[in-house]
């Protein structure tokens, strides 16, 4: 009975003391949990030593057990227990590995660390393997490399103007854009096995497009027929000096052997041209095709549908215009992309300002126009007429001034962008420097071409025979750029007012309105400047693209005889007979600008009016 009872008081005091350990446990997890997690003093890190040089730590395989075991040994004595590895966690053990010493050597190389790393620097992309048979009986080999070369170099910033010009709109006073710029080059040479090679060029401060090369080259072996071919841009230098080679093609090229025949094809795009200047006393002489549809759009405008409609008259009988009409002052509004502060204006134009015969309302109200046809323009040629606004029969009343309610000032119902446009801040041009004037034939020529989106508006004045006349307004016609208004009581309101003014140019490009024979078509640009009338010769051509002739003449019924100045019904077949040069009226002076009956076989070189010098 005691041996039982002490067993049983013995068994209680250990449980006793096991509850206390758990409990001493608990309350020292606690204070541990309790206790700040920012260590304070010095870690020393951990220090490893390099395994000694007598322990041999190897891979052995066992073909029995079909395992890789892993042993560390000095001597033939086991110094840690063998790790046994199964073939596929061996293989992914070593990619690791190998992975991991890759990294760690590209790392190095770029880092320069090691010496004799500059040329391993130039190429650390690494080599593909392609494991397939047809690949590499195609190839010749199942590697993939690719080299690239280059450099790429990025611009961004910012800017900020802030013009506290009270001619400005609150909104427009200050301006917030991105500046954003890059260069790129960039060479890449590619390697599929031993037969394939691909060179890309790309540069984006090239001076020609096909200065841009792709080309893939295909290379077989000695003994296939096929021993080379060459896609992208290729060359075919010959040794003739009959047939000269082109050395910008894009295309396909082959060389074949059969035998002893060698056979080189080249399928492909020329995108160069080869062209010759001759130099003759300080100039150039220069050869140069134009075609009719290549005419200088957006830089040569009709002042209105009169100049446009008496265009060929008045030149009919070229060197002496045939008209008296003297342009005398003339002002030109464009939209100011520059922000320039200098000379702006709100303005608004329309297109039927100071027109009698072509109206573009789509809708125009009764008794719109005040003359007959074929007048003079003028403003009071019809209701828009700017001298009237408010006025007795006129269709603008003075909501017209105020940019911001255009629309509500004009009565008949009209389209911006066709109709009219509306300009805020519009910049007025400098004549001689942006502009030329031809004060007879009513047309002005920019400097520069205008964008799609961009709107022209002028405001001129002529006389006729001692008579003035006028469309739109001046700048300086009596419309102050801006206007108190003090109407609502004490607090004083600044407005800004427009101009109204004949618009050349909208922003909405539409070959059904009006504007559109504004845009003079029969200018074109050589791309020379200071042309010179010695040896300047210029053809046409017309080329048939079926037997039908297409040129007839002007009315349909007639043609001038050039033979006695008259027109005959019946003489419409010399137009198969004439040259082109003559059928244009091009040539009715001799080398002097003298009329000659018939010409004399050369395009007439007059200055200002056949050939636009500067």
């Amino acid at each position: 009975m005691k041996n039982q009872f002490r067993n049983f008081v013995d068994a209680r005091l250990v449980r006793l003391c096991i509850m206390l350990i758990l409990v001493a446990q608990g309350l020292f997890a606690q204070q541990i949990q309790q206790q700040d997690s920012v260590k304070t003093g010095f870690s020393f890190g951990e220090m490893k030593l390099p395994d000694p040089s007598g322990i041999t730590s190897k891979y052995e395989y066992d073909p029995i057990t079909d395992r890789y075991i892993f042993t560390q040994k000095v001597g033939d004595f086991n110094i840690n227990y063998p790790v046994i590895l199964t073939p596929k966690e061996y293989d992914a053990l070593v990619t690791k590995e190998s992975v991991k010493s890759y990294y760690k050597e590209k790392i190095d190389a770029f880092d320069g660390k090691k010496e004799g790393t500059e040329d391993a620097q130039k190429n650390l992309l690494p080599e593909y393997y392609v494991k397939s048979g047809l690949f590499e009986t195609i190839f010749g080999g199942n590697t993939i490399e690719i080299i690239p070369q280059g450099s790429v170099e990025m611009d961004l910033g910012i800017l900020y103007t802030r013009q506290d010009n009270p001619a400005f709109s609150p909104r427009n006073r200050s301006n917030f854009t991105f500046d954003f710029n890059q260069r790129i080059s960039l060479s890449m040479l590619g390697k599929v096995g031993t037969r394939l090679q691909v060179n890309a060029n790309y540069d984006t401060q090239s001076t020609f497009d096909f200065q841009n090369l792709i080309k893939l080259e295909y290379t077989p072996d000695e003994d296939d027929i096929v021993r080379k071919i060459e896609v992208g841009n290729v060359s075919m230098p010959l040794n003739s000096s009959l047939i000269t080679g082109s050395q910008s093609l894009f295309g396909v090229k082959t060389e074949l052997q059969f035998g002893k025949t060698k056979v080189t094809a080249v399928f492909s795009e020329q995108k160069s041209q080869s062209k010759s200047v001759v130099s003759e006393g300080g100039g150039t002489v220069e050869e140069y095709e134009i075609f009719a549809r290549d005419y200088d759009e957006n830089r040569h405008y009709f002042l209105s549908q009169y100049f446009y409609q008496n265009y060929d008259k008045a030149l009919e009988r070229y060197p002496f215009i045939n008209n008296n009409i003297q342009i005398t002052r003339i002002e030109v509004w464009v939209t100011n992309r520059s922000n320039r502060t200098e000379n702006v204006r709100n303005v608004v134009a329309f297109q039927d300002l100071g027109e009698s015969d072509v109206i573009g309302l789509d809708s125009a109200p009764p008794g719109f126009v005040n003359i007959g046809p074929g007048a003079y323009p003028d403003n009071g040629n019809n209701d828009f007429d700017p001298t009237n606004i408010g006025g007795s029969g006129s269709q603008l009343t003075e909501a017209v001034r105020d940019i911001s309610t255009v629309e509500s000032g004009i009565l008949p119902s009209s389209n911006e962008g066709f109709d009219y446009g509306k300009l805020e801040n519009a910049k007025k041009l400098i004549e001689g420097s942006d502009y030329k004037l031809n004060n007879q034939l009513g047309y002005i020529s920019l400097n520069q071409r205008l964008l799609n989106d961009e709107v022209l508006a002028v405001a001129f004045q002529y006389t006729v025979g001692g008579e003035v006349f006028q469309v739109g307004e001046f700048a300086n016609d009596g419309v102050e750029a801006t206007g108190i208004d003090n109407t609502g009581g004490e607090n004083e309101v600044i407005t800004n007012k427009s101009l109204v003014l004949k618009m050349l140019k909208s922003a909405v490009t539409s070959v059904t309105e009006p504007t559109w024979d504004l845009m003079m078509k029969n200018v074109y640009d050589t791309g020379a400047f200071q042309l010179s009338k010695e040896d300047f010769k210029l053809n046409l051509f017309y080329n048939e693209a079926s037997p039908l002739n297409y040129i007839t003449p002007v009315d349909g019924t007639t043609f001038p005889d050039f033979d006695n100045g008259t027109a005959d019904p019946n003489d419409d077949t010399k137009i198969q007979e004439t040259p082109l040069i003559r059928l244009f009226n091009f040539d009715r002076l001799n080398y002097n600008n003298d009329p000659q009956t018939g010409g004399d076989g050369f395009f007439d070189f007059v200055s200002g009016m056949t050939v636009l010098v500067e």
